[in-house]
């Protein structure tokens, strides 16, 4: 690998922490959001800049062991922003005034049950990796303090999301409608349902029809 690849490994980094700050404005003020969403913004706000500084330094690694320990520390930062910026952008498109959590369990979960501060602690530990590297230190070794008390300060922070919140349900599947058709199948239950309203239900259930209130109404003849 060159090493004229870091810099822009480092360039897209600072494009989707710069998105997922945007989004964030977007959805700050619902109701009910977790606080760590609050604190992930506050390390972002770190992050930014000291990515920006990380990008003059990256263009004078030469050894080729070192541009392939920064690539894989950047590589992995990188997918962690995009799933970040990925949680941010499902919760902004919800367009209510409160935070949904089942949204974002959804995308969690999908995500390898990973909460948005866990996410934001990963990124942070691999940027401290780069900032300490000695190809980095002279430019940014006055950004270790704050993004270690970042990290520190993150991991105070309560859960977003329960452990039981992040937890597979096998066989247990959940059915909305309105006069439409839907058929989910989650873990090892099955279930099928046709043309009803709400359903809940854990293990193999079979849902028929449910009556209209017109036909409720009707007397045998």
């Amino acid at each position: 690998m060159s090493a004229t690849e870091i810099p822009a490994q480092i360039t897209r980094l600072i494009q989707v922490t710069e998105g997922t700050m945007e989004v964030y404005d977007t959805v700050k003020d619902l109701r009910g959001l977790p606080e760590a969403f609050q604190e992930v913004n506050k390390c972002l706000l770190l992050v930014e800049p000291t990515l920006r500084e990380a990008k003059t330094p990256a263009k004078k690694v030469k050894s080729t062991d070192d541009a392939n320990m920064l690539e894989t520390r950047l590589y992995n930062c990188e997918e962690k922003a995009e799933n970040l910026l990925e949680i941010f952008q499902k919760i902004a498109r919800k367009r209510t005034e409160e935070f949904v959590p089942s949204v974002y369990r959804s995308i969690a979960v999908k995500l390898g049950k990973h909460r948005v501060e866990t996410l934001m602690g990963g990124i942070l530990e691999d940027l401290l990796a780069l900032v300490t590297h000695q190809e980095f230190q002279a430019v940014t070794q006055n950004r270790v303090g704050p993004l270690e008390k970042a990290r520190q300060e993150l991991a105070k922070v309560s859960p977003s999301l329960s452990e039981s919140d992040l937890d597979e349900q096998p066989g247990t599947a959940t059915q909305h409608g309105d006069g439409n058709r839907q058929f989910n199948n989650f873990g090892t239950g099955t279930q099928k349902n046709v043309d009803g309203n709400y359903f809940e239900a854990k293990g193999s259930q079979n849902f028929g029809m449910v009556p209209s209130k017109e036909s409720m109404g009707r007397k045998d003849i």
